[in-house]
């Protein structure tokens, strides 16, 4: 092993890339520097001679725990294929098996992680079109599955809280974030609004593809201050047709999944129940909700992100509409008026992030976070609500709360909710 830190990089042969190949880790020159990023494609030969030029590239065996587990694994292959020590580089896989669903993590931070890298990934490929994008779409259906089957049915509460924690305290990586989220939120909607499961599944995957024709630009614009420019306007006015072109180029053939995909900015006729609405109109009804709630709550560069209270006003209560939106109604009864992942300040002066719904949608569980100075709390308490010493009196949007929360002492915290058991656990 080479390297500019010993004890941090690996030295691998680049002999093994072709162009089209989607790496698995950070390529880096021996001192560190990025030369291509994780989950990125080789996009021409220009590319792939540049990297073939060198000895050897390197990869950050921390970088994550898959890094970890592959060159694990490629020792263990070295050693049975009886290689010297020194010949590991030829055993680690630095491109992406796009033919098989790789293993998710087992902690559950890092699984959802995993399946946002995964869908960032596809979601470029689906732009690139030819093979790979077609490659996507059908890797795309596989980890819907997945997500649905092996995360969400393992414990929904934590990935709400994952998901909208991150998304209410930063923007990094914003758009795969964002419709990752959106999917989970409209995934749980569907058993409520009675959705028929071709509109559910439909409804899903329009949510992850949704801004699959910018989702580079919406990177790009949660990270600047200016308004967009008249080129990224341009762009933005013509994402839902150009999304549709591209995923049916793709390979997509589900009329409703590209109908919506193709609406879901379209000005809908107000006042009219689901029921009364055609497929492709209620489905577009549901995914403009909670993509709208999610969005408010987003933080940007050149904003900070509405508190969960606003966000719902701002999504659910439409001009020109009148009475209550089912679907807004549905949604705070699926997630409480404060949603698992953001904060609240209590009748006792504290701040807490909320780490699930409650018996009544105004009375969540919390962990507090921050005392009544606003100073971090050492042992953060588990905290019920519903007592009123400690109810909720307001939202805070994430973007004004400065604690860093350890993910998973929070979710042995939200564990412990659900026994009843009050007890501090310690932030990292």
């Amino acid at each position: 092993m080479n390297a500019g830190n010993k004890s941090e990089l690996v030295a691998v042969s680049p002999t093994q890339l072709q162009v089209g190949d989607v790496l698995r880790f950070t390529l880096r020159d021996e001192s560190g520097r990025v030369l291509l990023a994780r989950g990125l494609r080789i996009e021409n030969l220009t590319a792939l001679d540049s990297l073939k030029m060198r000895t050897a590239v390197y990869v950050d065996y921390d970088e994550s725990e898959e890094a970890k587990k592959v060159l694990m694994s490629s020792l263990s292959e070295a050693t049975f294929r009886d290689a010297p020590l020194k010949d590991i580089d030829r055993f680690v896989l630095l491109k992406s098996d796009n033919g098989a669903a790789a293993t998710l993590p087992a902690s559950l931070p890092q699984a959802w992680e995993e399946v946002e890298a995964r869908l960032k990934i596809n979601l470029n490929q689906i732009v690139q079109g030819g093979a790979s994008g077609q490659e996507a779409v059908r890797r795309l259906s596989s980890q819907v599955t997945v997500l649905q089957e092996s995360l969400l049915n393992r414990d929904r509460d934590a990935a709400l809280f994952l998901l909208i924690h991150r998304a209410v305290t930063g923007f990094s990586g914003y758009s795969a974030l964002h419709s990752l989220l959106t999917a989970v939120v409209c995934h749980l909607l569907v058993t409520p609004l009675k959705l028929p499961a071709a509109e559910g599944e439909a409804l899903v995957h329009a949510a992850l593809t949704m801004n699959v024709a910018m989702t580079q630009l919406q990177d790009l614009l949660a990270a600047q201050k200016q308004p967009p420019s008249p080129q990224q306007r341009a762009l933005i006015d013509a994402h839902t047709r150009d999304g549709a072109r591209l995923l049916q180029a793709a390979g997509v053939t589900d009329p409703l999944w590209l109908a919506v995909v193709q609406a879901h900015h379209d000005n809908l006729p107000p006042g009219v129940s689901l029921a009364q609405r055609s497929s492709a109109q209620r489905l577009t009804k549901i995914l403009q909700v909670v993509d709208r709630y999610t969005a408010a709550m987003s933080p940007r560069v050149s904003r900070a992100g509405r508190d969960a209270k606003d966000a719902a006003r701002s999504a659910i209560v439409q001009a020109g509409a009148g009475g209550h939106d089912e679907v807004g109604l549905v949604l705070m009864q699926v997630l409480g008026l404060h949603p698992a992942g953001t904060f609240v300040k209590l009748a006792n002066g504290e701040t807490a992030v909320v780490l699930r719904r409650g018996v009544k949608p105004n009375e969540p569980w919390v962990a507090s976070v921050l005392n009544k100075r606003d100073e971090p709390i050492a042992e953060p308490r588990l905290y019920n609500t519903a007592k009123p010493e400690l109810a909720v009196t307001q939202g805070i949007s994430g973007s004004h709360v400065r604690v860093r929360l350890n993910p998973e002492a929070m979710l042995r915290q939200l564990a412990f909710s659900k026994t009843g058991a009050e007890r501090g656990v310690r932030l990292g």
